[in-house]
């Protein structure tokens, strides 16, 4: 049995006796120490992949089970309500809450104010503001309504109606609405 290496390409020609039958066999396999270093790189470049997507999996898993509106523009929000005539609010400083984004738009006639939030926490810090403001402002409101999600919050701009909130968690397909005071009613 003999072993040739033939020209530039990695082709072997082995030769092989057994009694009075030789045979030779061509292979285009590199000697077996090009096998090892392959099988080295490609452990090598696996364990890189498999560091990569374990590092990014996180960050993937919550992308993916992110709520839909928590981190989007009010604009978003705005068209999937069916929301005419949406405008961009001015950014407000941040001094007791903090938003994303915020704008007016118009839903059968009556101009709703939209909220988004980056995070939940400051959608309930929203709330909350909304929950001590409102009875303070108008004393002799009953049933003032909003209705939020998480990374949301729509209100009637002007009365807050229970009829906006309602339409609002029915067209978007999540959320609640919210009574302020709690437990009072219209």
């Amino acid at each position: 049995m003999g072993r040739y290496e033939v020209g530039t390409e990695l082709t072997t020609i082995e030769t092989h006796a057994a009694g009075d039958l030789t045979v030779d066999v061509i292979s285009n396999e590199p000697p077996a120490r090009g096998r090892k270093s392959r099988l080295v790189f490609g452990a090598v470049a696996l364990a890189a992949v498999a560091g990569v997507a374990g590092w990014q999996a996180p960050r993937v898993v919550d992308e993916l089970t992110r709520p839909p509106y928590l981190g989007v523009d009010a604009a978003t929000v705005a068209a999937d309500l069916g929301c005419a005539g949406y405008t961009q609010a001015a950014k407000h400083t941040d001094a007791v809450y903090t938003y994303r984004d915020q704008g007016t738009c118009t839903i059968n006639g009556v101009v709703v104010t939209i909220t988004t939030f980056d995070k939940a926490t400051d959608g309930e810090t929203f709330a909350a503001v909304m929950e001590a403001v409102v009875p303070v402002l108008h004393p002799t409101w009953r049933g003032a309504t909003y209705a939020a999600g998480e990374g949301w919050n729509v209100a009637d701009a002007r009365n807050l109606t229970p009829e906006i909130a309602e339409l609002a968690v029915q067209r978007l397909g999540t959320g609640a609405t919210h009574v302020i005071p709690p437990g009072a009613a219209a």
